[in-house]
């Protein structure tokens, strides 16, 4: 049960490293692009992380967790960078 929590927690924090990064670092016109290419990023290492578990049950759902938890945050990511100047 811990190994499938830390896979999921792992890929939210990656989500919010890289959007800290991109609202740090990218252009005001490139942050949503960069956004984007930063969730899209991530959704594919959730599958990895998942894949890399030995244990197949709960894949979907982990899957689910991972890329709504990594969407969520690159939302507010998206909400930040759209009303900052």
């Amino acid at each position: 049960m811990r190994i499938r929590r830390v896979g999921v927690v792992a890929i939210w924090l990656l989500a919010v490293v890289c959007a800290v990064a991109v609202l740090v670092n990218a252009a005001p016109g490139e942050r949503l692009g960069a956004i984007s290419l930063a969730l899209s990023g991530c959704i594919v290492l959730s599958f990895v992380v998942q894949l890399s578990v030995p244990e197949k049950k709960g894949f979907v759902t982990r899957i689910m967790a991972s890329s709504v938890g990594a969407f969520l945050v690159m939302l507010v990511a998206s909400v930040i960078a759209v009303n900052a100047p």
